[in-house]
């Protein structure tokens, strides 16, 4: 009895993953990111820029904490936030520049990282369907509506959300020629991953830039 309980529990759930609506996939991954948002999120970018060429990014979110990664074929720096300052160091350097930061017209508490909040506008703003689907995730294509007149929204963006957790896998896009792909979604970050802490830099000079 309890090994056909079991087949039963397993076709009840593989009926209901499938017969999702990609507007069902998106609401639930954002409420599975909004629940666990207090753990903290970590998330890379790859922007590929024409001429220019590829630019990646690695940001670690914390509460008012952030840390940035940078890395091009130009540059690579890390950055990180906490509330209202802010340390640049650029590996090879022996400086770290400490200034403060100034989000527009933000609230000081409010995290410049990543926002969690990243896919909310998606299931007003586009029509979603399931582009295709295996046992692990779904592809979701999402058109933007004629009636989402922000014309900074990108016309259509492919999501990859992982079956079972609805976490995101990867989220791509293409505006002005320009690629954009998120990608490695973690959730759970330490507080020292975002921390600035002097003695994982041995040998550098802070530099304080503060204003007073």
């Amino acid at each position: 009895m309890k090994k056909i309980l079991c087949l039963v529990s397993a076709l009840v759930w593989a009926m209901s993953a499938f017969s999702q609506t990609g507007q069902e996939i998106v609401n639930r991954m954002n409420r599975m990111i909004s629940d666990r948002k207090s753990q903290g999120i970590c998330v890379s970018v790859d922007v590929k820029i024409p001429v220019v060429g590829t630019i990646t990014t690695k940001t670690y979110s914390l509460g008012k904490k952030s840390r940035l990664e940078i890395e091009s074929s130009k540059i690579n720096t890390i950055t990180f936030i906490d509330d209202t300052l802010q340390w640049t160091y650029i590996p090879g350097n022996t400086d770290v520049v400490l200034t403060n930061i100034q989000i527009g017209n933000a609230n000081a508490s409010d995290n410049p990282g990543m926002d969690v909040g990243m896919f909310d506008d998606i299931p007003e703003g586009y029509d979603i369907s399931v582009k295709s689907q295996n046992a692990v995730k779904w592809e979701l294509l999402c058109k933007r509506k004629k009636s989402n007149k922000d014309d900074d929204s990108p016309k259509t963006i492919t999501l990859e959300v992982r079956k079972g957790t609805f976490e995101p896998i990867s989220m791509s896009t293409k505006m002005m020629g320009i690629n954009c792909t998120m990608h490695h979604f973690i959730f759970g970050v330490t507080e020292n991953k975002v921390t600035f802490n002097p003695d994982d830099f041995p040998g550098v000079n802070i530099v304080d830039q503060r204003q007073k």
